[in-house]
């Protein structure tokens, strides 16, 4: 069942998030509205999560030692989910469809094959 109106506490806690594609159609997304995901800056959200995905899988450089590879990893998650707390350990890979309504609190811990796909806000009614 569609959604017709924007969910206006959605939209305020989206406001809250960091790395968000603020748009008409975005917030059609996590309102659970029909939108266009084609538009310029929905676009450019993916190809970004589509990015950071292909670098955070990838990631291990020859030098590292376990402390520098979570610190690297948990730079690399801030500059893509919503919200991030302390000591945050995703194993690779990691699947996003946009990154930015995704909060990880502190301590989490998630196991290989992650697969996180939020264009739809969960905190709907």
């Amino acid at each position: 069942m569609e959604i017709a109106s924007r969910v206006p506490e959605v939209i305020e806690f989206a406001k809250t998030l960091n790395n968000t594609p603020w748009c008409d159609e975005y917030e059609k997304m996590i309102s659970g509205m029909l939108y266009n995901a084609v538009v310029p800056d929905l676009e450019a959200a993916r190809f970004k999560a589509r990015k950071f995905m292909n670098k955070y899988n990838s990631y291990f450089p020859d030098n590292s030692t376990p402390a520098s590879l979570t610190a690297d990893r948990e730079a690399m998650l801030k500059q893509v989910v919503g919200s991030i707390g302390k000591s945050p350990f995703i194993e690779p890979p990691i699947n996003i469809d946009y990154g930015c309504n995704i909060s990880i609190g502190d301590n989490f811990y998630s196991n290989f094959k992650q697969h996180l796909y939020q264009g739809f806000n969960p905190f709907l009614p």
